[in-house]
Parts: C-alpha cells; sequence; structure tokens
C-alpha cells in the first residue's frame, strides 16, 4: 500500500476518544483486526509502524462497560476484552 493509502485506511477508522487518555493535539483511532487489515490489502505491522513513524503509539484499553448488576442478577458481567487503539498526532492524518 502507498502512504496516502495508508493514511486514508486509518483515518477513516472510527474514533476512540473516550476510551483511552488522549494528549492535547492527538486522536484516537480504533486498531482494525488482523482479518480486517488483509481485506484493505495491508498488514497490521504494516500500519502499526506507519503509526509509530508519525510520533503515534499502540495502546491497549478495556471499554468502559455500562452492564452492572441489573435486575435478578447476582454477578456482574465480565469486563470486556481488552481493545487495541492507536494514538497519533492529529496532523498525521492531514499530511
Amino acid at each position: 500500500m502507498t502512504e496516502d493509502e495508508i493514511r486514508d485506511l486509518i483515518a477513516g477508522l472510527p474514533d476512540a476518544a473516550n476510551v483511552v487518555r488522549t494528549p492535547r493535539g492527538y486522536v484516537v483511532k480504533g486498531r482494525p483486526d488482523a482479518r480486517a487489515a488483509a481485506e484493505a490489502g495491508t498488514e497490521l505491522a504494516e500500519l502499526d509502524a506507519w503509526v509509530t513513524a508519525r510520533g503515534g503509539a499502540l495502546r491497549t484499553a478495556r471499554a468502559p462497560s455500562t452492564s452492572g448488576l441489573g435486575p435478578g442478577r447476582r454477578v456482574a458481567r465480565p469486563p470486556a476484552a481488552p481493545q487495541r487503539f492507536y494514538v497519533l498526532p492529529a496532523g498525521a492524518l492531514d499530511e
């Protein structure tokens, strides 16, 4: 993939600003899984390298759970599985 194609792919990923703490001037994008990256014509390692080369980072967090003890439940649901996110400078997507 070309650099512009990778930039467009990452810019099109869903925003995840409320899940990971974000420094001012940075954006958070949800990292695709391996299958979604392959369908887009790239690999996760290539996407990860593109993000880190532009001053970004790969972060892991648990999505906040809105499920508590509902009526009739004695045990809370287990937390959601960890998810991966890209944290990168907003200017990296504008180049």
